[in-house]
């Protein structure tokens, strides 16, 4: 054999190991990233998994404890705690609590706690589901462990707290609270509820260990069918592109640009499999490009349109001085009221109330003190009707519409609202823009009613006897 024949035999089988070598490394290298990207991708299923779990247990825990604030009065708080079962109205609360908890069964603990930078004083506790805990004493207090110490402060200062997850003595738990206010906004209490993160452990480990074995197999198989498929010609191609994309930038939309040109310069033709992917990653680089514009601008549409509802909406339906409905809410509100009465709905009453003397602040003590006057009572009306949506049609007049929970309690709610002024008006300590008065009326819907603006008159009527006597008891100013 010749010395050049010889040279060329041995290039040829240095060229020959080189693609075995490649051919070899090329697909275990791909599974071991691939198999990188799994675990990453395992990692975030499991993080998701129990993320989405504890939003779906955080979704209960705000319903459940909603309704138990609900049945709570912050202002009797300290009497549920030192009369407790003696009250008539705790052993209600009591009854409804177990009911509210048979609502949802993925509730382990239900109780409301006063907290406290040491641990919790109870004040409503019920047995758990399983019957291994027994309720605790009302007035009794308790100690907490590291998990729930470890966010007291914020809980003390009412602050909400969504990650109380952890192991406690009585296993992994996820425990939400909602803070209860007294009518001055005064922290009184709060409503808890706890759940058992133990099956959903269990749960997340079955589900890791199924994923790990079928990727297990999937890995062998990759590699046997890599090893069967891999050829010269993927390597160098592979490599061209990796080069390419090292040059990639993605920071504006001319760098994208660039990238697609960048690709296409390449021109790879291979006949293969490594071509179809080459054309298909192009493809996407330009269609990444036209959504990258799209969206761009549709993100400075949206925004400029937002910003332009946003501001439209504020002014026409916000009340610019007591932040209640505008007259432009009301006359809306006014038509969807007419739309459910044509269809039946009655169970709703009209409030109206007018301001007594306002002109009175407004003359004698300048408009500030007129419009201080008007935010006061326009502060009790909220106070009284905070389920019920309430609105200012005039300068002095205001409209609140009774439904639900407001409509049930309508006539102790209307005579406390009248108690309220009467108080404040007699109060000689006050400044005079403080003593705050208003004439008060109230009509409910009947079933002969077709609008709402019927049972308005109506309210305006009652208003404005209410008016009438006022004045001639204390003349048509104070």
């Amino acid at each position: 054999m010749s010395k050049d024949l010889e040279h060329k035999h041995l290039v040829k089988h240095k060229h020959i190991r080189r693609f075995d070598s490649v051919s070899l490394r090329l697909p275990i290298l791909f599974v071991i990233s691939c198999m990188v990207i799994v675990f990453i991708f395992i990692g975030f299923l499991y993080y998701r998994f129990q993320t989405r779990m504890i939003e779906q247990y955080l979704y209960i825990a705000k319903g459940a404890t909603s309704m138990m604030a609900l049945e709570l009065d912050g202002d009797e708080v300290d009497d549920y705690i030192e009369q407790n079962f003696e009250m008539e109205e705790y052993n209600r609360i009591l009854d409804r609590f177990y009911s509210i908890r048979d609502c949802y069964p993925d509730i382990l603990y239900m109780y409301v706690y006063r907290l406290d930078h040491e641990g919790g004083t109870v004040v409503f506790d019920l047995n758990s589901v399983d019957g291994t805990e027994d309720a605790g004493t009302p007035g009794e207090h308790y100690e907490f462990g590291d998990v729930f110490m470890a966010h007291i402060d914020e809980l003390c200062e009412g602050k909400e707290v969504t990650n109380l997850v952890g192991d406690t003595e009585d296993g992994y738990m996820f425990t939400y609270c909602q803070a209860i206010y007294d009518s001055s906004g005064k922290l009184q209490c709060h409503a808890c509820v706890d759940f058992s993160m133990d099956e959903l452990r269990a749960q997340d480990r079955k589900f890791i260990y199924s994923i790990i074995a079928v990727t297990g197999v999937g890995a062998v198989m990759i590699v046997l069918i890599a090893i069967l498929r891999i050829r010269k010609s993927v390597t160098e191609p592979l490599d061209r592109m990796s080069q390419a994309t090292e040059q990639f930038v993605y920071q504006t939309e001319e760098d994208y640009a660039n990238n697609i040109q960048i690709m296409k310069g390449l021109d790879i033709h291979t006949h293969n499999e490594i071509e179809r992917v080459y054309h298909e990653f192009i493809s996407s680089m330009e269609k990444s490009q036209t959504l990258m514009t799209n969206l761009s601008k549709a993100r400075t549409d949206i925004k400029a349109k937002d910003e332009q509802i946003g501001q439209i909406s504020e002014e026409a339906y916000r009340d610019p001085l007591t932040g209640v409905g505008s007259k432009a809410a009301y006359t809306r509100k006014m038509k969807e009221l007419n739309e459910q009465i044509a269809n039946g709905y009655t169970d709703l009453a009209v409030v109206m109330v007018d301001l007594n003397d306002l002109k009175k602040s407004n003359d004698a003590y300048g408009h500030k003190a007129g419009d201080m006057y008007i935010k006061g009572c326009c502060h009790i009306i909220c106070e009284r009707f905070k389920h019920s949506p309430i609105y200012r049609i005039g300068g002095d007049e205001f409209v609140v519409f009774l439904t639900g929970q407001d409509y049930s309690g309508r006539i102790k709610l209307v005579e406390a609202l009248k108690a309220d002024y009467d108080e404040c008006y007699i109060n000689a300590a006050d400044e005079p823009w403080q003593r705050y008065s208003a004439a008060v009326g109230l009509a409910e819907c009947a079933s002969d009613d077709n609008t709402v603006e019927l049972v308005f008159k109506q309210a305006d009527a009652a208003m404005y006897e209410a008016k009438k006597a006022f004045k001639e008891k204390h003349g048509s100013y104070r």
